[in-house]
């Protein structure tokens, strides 16, 4: 007869697991109570290959095996975990799993995977690390496959036609594997992004154009309501695709522990804990890593008409009767290469008045090529645009901004991440 395990054991199970191996009792606790525990004779099926899956499974006990139909790929032990890609992931499954023996398995569903994610908001930072590594191992092995294939299949392209077609299918699978995992931080960094709705509640004259280079993003926006604030900001990471990613995940986090558990609203303040965070978390005191991110952030009174606006390499636009002001940040990124890190940030008081446009904004949009002629869009013709349009809605602003970046890039590249954020007071 197989033992069910109790609380502690199922802590003990989850503190070796990878996924959560940095997390903390309380996080555990939480984790493990929103664990199913069942045990399944020999044969059960499990997962079954094109259904749509949300849980994930932990193995307490037996083996199982990874097949389609008859044939199996893969056997699974005590102490694996497998199923984590359906908690983000609706795609139907590819493979299906079935007991070998009398096998104790824990589950977890997707709503209960986020309800913990929101409960304990610095844990998803942790998991990013985990999904990174696991990412970036696979991305070198499917470096080093690819390379030993190529050499192989130059030598014998003329005389062994079906297994370069082979080969070939098995590469194609490969990248589709990489562009899976990619497709899966894409979900997991749109999961704790805040929805938009929810800004547009506070803000209903607003709009946000964000729009990745490649499947995941080095820029990201924040929002956040705390004692009386509503605090927005824009930020551009270092680098674009997972890198970019992975640092814009982290700000993120830090941002909202800032914010929300911390409950610091003054923009100045916030950007100088940010800072000291990213420091802290990529340990750039022991190390050479320059990785980092430029920030505009806004902390708005509306009640009083009042902004207090800090930015790191990022200013505040503010269009008012047809004059645009540039209210400047200070010239110091967050993490990264600084001389000074111990140097201040600066708050900049405006009164608001009825009809200002507000607007933040990474580089990407400024620093596209493009037109007849291939050049940097640059910043004084991004000026003009908002000059032109600022008395439209904010969302036929949006709008307007995403169809002619799009024109204007035409067949180059688009070179860098794209967001702008716009809001009418």
């Amino acid at each position: 007869m197989q033992v069910i395990p109790g609380k502690e054991t199922l802590i003990r199970f989850l503190s070796n697991i990878s996924l959560f191996s940095n997390a903390g009792h309380d996080v555990l606790s939480h984790l493990q109570e929103k664990i199913q525990v069942a045990s399944h004779p020999p044969g059960t099926m499990i997962i079954q290959k094109g259904a749509i899956g949300e849980t994930m499974f932990l193995i307490f006990s037996g083996s199982l095996k990874v097949h389609d139909g008859e044939h199996q790929v893969a056997r699974l032990e005590k102490g694996q975990f497998f199923g984590e890609l359906s908690l983000l992931d609706s795609e139907p499954r590819s493979m299906s799993v079935s007991t070998l023996e009398d096998s104790v398995l824990g589950s977890i569903s997707r709503d209960d995977f986020y309800e913990v994610l929101k409960e304990f908001p610095s844990m998803t930072r942790d998991i990013i690390a985990v999904l990174n590594r696991r990412l970036r191992n696979q991305n070198d092995v499917l470096i080093s496959e690819y390379r030993t294939r190529e050499a192989q299949l130059t030598e014998l392209v003329n005389i062994r036609t079906a297994e370069v077609i082979r080969q070939s299918q098995v590469i194609g699978e490969k990248n589709k594997e990489l562009t899976d995992g990619l497709n899966y931080a894409k979900r997991l960094q749109a999961a704790i992004l805040p929805k938009r709705e929810v800004i547009h509640r506070t803000f209903p004259d607003s709009f946000i154009l964000y729009q990745p280079k490649d499947i995941v993003s080095g820029d990201f926006y924040s929002f956040e309501i705390q004692d009386g604030h509503e605090i927005i900001a824009a930020a551009d990471c270092t680098g674009h695709g997972v890198s970019g990613a992975i640092m814009s995940m982290i700000g993120h986090s830090l941002l909202k522990q800032i914010v929300s558990e911390k409950k610091i609203t003054d923009p100045a303040q916030i950007l100088h804990r940010l800072n000291e965070g990213v420091i802290e978390a990529l340990k750039q005191n022991e190390n050479n890593t320059h990785d980092g991110m430029d920030i505009a952030l806004c902390s708005f009174d509306l009640k009083n008409r009042k902004l207090v606006f800090a930015g790191a390499n990022r200013p505040l636009w503010l269009i008012r009767k047809g004059e645009l002001q540039t209210v400047v940040s200070d010239k110091l990124p967050i993490g990264g290469l600084q001389m000074d890190r111990s140097r201040p940030f600066t708050n900049n008081l405006l009164d608001l008045e009825p009809g200002d446009a507000l607007y933040i904004f990474s580089d990407g949009f400024a620093d596209q090529f493009g037109g007849e002629m291939g050049k940097k869009l640059m910043t004084k013709k991004f000026k003009e645009i908002l000059l032109s349009i600022y008395t439209r809605p904010m969302a036929e602003q949006g709008t307007y901004l995403c169809d002619f970046i799009n024109s204007w890039m035409g067949s180059y590249e688009q070179v860098d991440d794209l967001l702008v954020m716009g809001i009418r007071i």
